[in-house]
């Protein structure tokens, strides 16, 4: 299924990381990193409105707060939204971002997780920075790679490119750090989630295993290499995204080992078993952005070949592909909170915001589509004999 309606903005510089803290409006982070003159580090807030007549409008920026030019580029960020004391409606806004290479090199002080808020007004402010490793490598190579917050903004979640990795389980409030969380055997963390409740649960996945932590205790609840054949089944994927579905249930953005395409993996982490596997395309092998809707039943799926495909949710058919929607790498895919927008940001500098009609996701799927294609030929065909 086509969709007839997008935007895209030009921010001018590379983005990193967006999500849509609204239904209209979506934060976009990034830059040129460290060191790079003319291209600004960065946190965005864009309007998107599909009311408006001319196309060109319909992606406005609306705030913009540029960082400092000596600092790295924001990498990685999450929105959750508050009521603050006075009753208000809010959103705690928190993104990894590193400090200069000098700072950590020479004093050991890197604040790079930061907060911000958005009040009401859609005004940015900034809140709060901390430093939760107390002691950095002294090669500055570490970059932040994911942060999660969970939907009551009780607990976050915060890992970077350290190997062997480490999560950082944190107050969003307050910004301090509960707990630094080591997995058992040395491994490189790829991407992490907290159960959307309350965040008591914490999942995390390397190339080939998917674990869960309690994110009050810091005790290991399960692992999937403890079971052979199930440990066996994933070492023939290469897993790279997650999202929890629910609170028992996630989807696993993954390539197949080989280079034979790219799969989602949906796995129960109570049960510790593979409810279902489909294969994504054959023309990617990995899935570099993935993201749910559960109002419409759809499922945004990035791949590494600079192409976005749109899934049904409740059965993983393929019912919309989008080649080349990128003219370089997308690092991020969002939905809005009602699932009629769609975003992707692009290492080319560049927002793409899909209008998805409601019930998209009752459409026909992509092989529905060519089939019923197919049949009103043979029956136009056929038709045409019968009338000679």
């Amino acid at each position: 299924m086509s969709l007839k309606e997008s935007a895209t903005i030009n921010v001018g510089y590379p983005i990193t990381g967006a999500k849509f803290i609204n239904n209209i409006t979506v934060m976009a982070i990034g830059g040129g990193g460290e060191g790079r003159n003319g291209i600004p580090n960065c946190i965005t807030s864009i309007k998107c409105s599909f009311k408006v007549k001319d196309p060109k409008m319909r992606l406005q920026k609306f705030r913009e707060i540029t960082l400092p030019t000596n600092e790295d580029s924001p990498q990685c960020i999450d929105a959750v939204k508050v009521i603050n004391d006075n009753g208000d409606k809010e959103y705690n806004v928190i993104f990894g971002c590193n400090q200069s290479t000098q700072l950590i090199r020479s004093m050991g002080i890197n604040c790079n997780v930061r907060k911000y808020v958005v009040n009401s007004d859609q005004h940015m402010k900034f809140i709060d920075a901390a430093q939760f490793e107390s002691e950095l490598p002294g090669d500055a190579d570490d970059y932040p790679r994911a942060v999660k917050l969970a939907n009551d903004n009780l607990v976050g979640c915060f890992l970077t490119t350290t190997t062997p990795s480490s999560i950082y389980i944190f107050n969003p409030e307050s910004l301090e750090l509960k707990f630094k969380y080591k997995p058992e055997r040395d491994m490189e963390i790829k991407d992490i989630g907290l159960s959307p409740a309350d965040g008591k649960v914490l999942c995390y996945i390397s190339s080939n295993s998917i674990e869960t932590v309690s994110t009050s205790s810091g005790q290991l609840i399960s692992s999937t290499t403890k079971n052979a054949s199930l440990d066996k089944k994933l070492k023939g994927y290469i897993l790279s995204k997650m999202k929890f579905i629910n609170e028992n249930e996630v989807l696993i953005g993954a390539g197949v080992r080989g280079g034979k395409g790219a799969a989602i993996v949906h796995f129960n982490i109570q049960s510790q078993k593979i409810i279902k596997i489909r294969k994504v395309s054959n023309k990617f092998n990995m899935i570099v952005g993935l993201d749910i809707s559960h109002k419409q039943d759809l499922i945004g799926v990035a791949g590494n070949d600079y192409s976005l495909s749109i899934l049904r949710l409740s059965t993983f058919n393929v019912i919309g592909r989008f080649e080349k929607l990128h003219p370089f790498a997308i690092t991020s895919v969002s939905f809005s909170p009602d699932g009629t927008k769609l975003a992707t940001g692009s290492a080319a500098n560049f927002l793409h915001v899909f209008n998805i009609p409601k019930n998209y996701g009752k459409g026909s799927s992509v092989i529905g589509t060519l089939f019923e294609y197919l049949v009103s030929i043979i029956l136009i065909a056929a038709f045409g004999i019968f009338l000679q």
